[in-house]
């Protein structure tokens, strides 16, 4: 479902990159505050805003492609950054923003929420992000401080993600084609991916059949068997 058709003439906004909802479910509180248009990234028609808040996963300790993509495009003249994270490390996206992009910002947050490979809670603290509301709303500048990035996240990203984690379809597949109309990364076709996949598991999480399953090598169950980080940070 779309929430926006994002039409030309919108100036303040609520953009979303989401492949299992949990971003998405934060875009949404915003927009229950701020009764901003919500868009899906890939439907925004604009790049142009008065007032954005832009709200998206932690991507391998980055910032995931699709939001790059948006960001090199929009001219914006107060942004709100929120990353989600699946309470492991959170890397530097927000610092990378700033200092990359060169957009004001006037408020930022890294929110911990469920990994898309474990069974974690949700993020439920949702009031606790009325502060970024009223930084929104009275928007003056900000400076991100530099967080800890493994210097090893950015090499070979999606050979990692899929030696760490395999999609199978099983004999429930119709070839119905939801897991390809659902794809941000065109990277499934009948039920099979190709190397563009990142395993966001959008598809298997989505498909109509539940004819998609994902395994994770040792090595991934073994990562996520770290302390998990709960850490809700927020500059305002």
């Amino acid at each position: 479902m779309r929430d926006n058709e994002g039409i030309s003439e919108i100036m303040n906004a609520i953009v979303y990159y989401s492949n299992t909802n949990q971003s998405k479910h934060i875009a949404q509180y915003f927009q229950t505050k701020l009764n901003y248009p919500l868009i899906q990234i890939c439907d925004a028609q604009t790049r142009d805003f008065d007032n954005l808040a832009i709200v998206f996963p932690i991507h391998c300790q980055g910032l995931p492609d699709a939001v790059k993509s948006f960001l090199s495009d929009a001219k914006i003249k107060n942004l709100t950054a929120v990353a989600t994270y699946g309470r492991m490390c959170h890397g530097n996206a927000l610092f990378e923003i700033q200092k990359e992009y060169g957009f004001n910002l006037v408020a930022a947050a890294y929110v911990p929420t469920k990994h898309t490979y474990t069974e974690d809670k949700e993020f439920d603290g949702y009031s606790r992000l009325d502060r970024i509301v009223q930084k929104i709303l009275n928007p003056a500048p900000i400076t991100i401080a530099k967080s800890y990035k493994n210097p090893f996240s950015e090499f070979f990203k999606s050979s990692r993600c899929r030696a760490g984690v395999k999609i199978r379809k099983n004999d429930n597949c119709d070839g119905c084609g939801v897991c390809e109309k659902i794809c941000d990364n065109n990277a499934i076709k009948k039920g099979v991916t190709n190397k563009k996949c990142i395993r966001c598991l959008k598809c298997a999480q989505n498909c109509p059949k539940k004819a998609l399953r994902f395994s994770l090598h040792p090595v991934m169950k073994l990562y996520l068997k770290k302390k998990k980080i709960d850490d809700l940070v927020i500059y305002v």
